[in-house]
């Protein structure tokens, strides 16, 4: 547990983004896996028997539980939390440009969900992003 605050700890920028990508992402993981269908329908998702049920838990919570703890392996094994930090880049940027472009083809702007999770993306974005420019970048050759 020392050698990881220690890790954190060497980019503050950057350890905290780390830090609240994992959280994010384990965060979700446990709520999809043990509530799947209560959560699932505050997403506008509506699975139709078992087997839509153990999808949201595999793609909704096995790939948040991987993708939170990926983020901090790369910080542990590479020593350094700005991996981890530009890794969660790539997908919450993607995941936020992806949602707009679809939320304007699919004419989702209207719906409850949509509301609340561009701008909080938004918003968690502009954070990671901050926290990149923030960041150490002496580990870029």
């Amino acid at each position: 547990m020392d050698n990881l605050i220690a890790i954190l700890s060497q980019d503050i920028p950057a350890g905290l983004a780390t830090v609240g990508l994992c959280i994010y992402f384990l965060g979700m993981a446990v709520t999809f896996l043990f509530f799947p269908v209560k959560v699932a329908e505050q997403f506008a998702i509506k699975p139709i028997g078992g087997a839509g049920i153990t999808e949201i838990r595999v793609y909704y919570g096995g790939i948040s539980f991987a993708l939170g703890a990926f983020l901090l392996f790369l910080a542990i094994a590479l020593k350094n939390p700005i991996y981890s930090l530009c890794g969660g880049l790539f997908f919450a940027t993607t995941v936020l440009v992806v949602r707009t472009i679809f939320t304007f083809v699919d004419k989702g702007w209207k719906d409850s969900y949509t509301k609340l999770a561009i701008p909080a993306e938004s918003v968690f974005v502009i954070a990671l992003w901050v926290c990149y420019f923030l960041a150490d970048k002496n580990w870029i050759v």
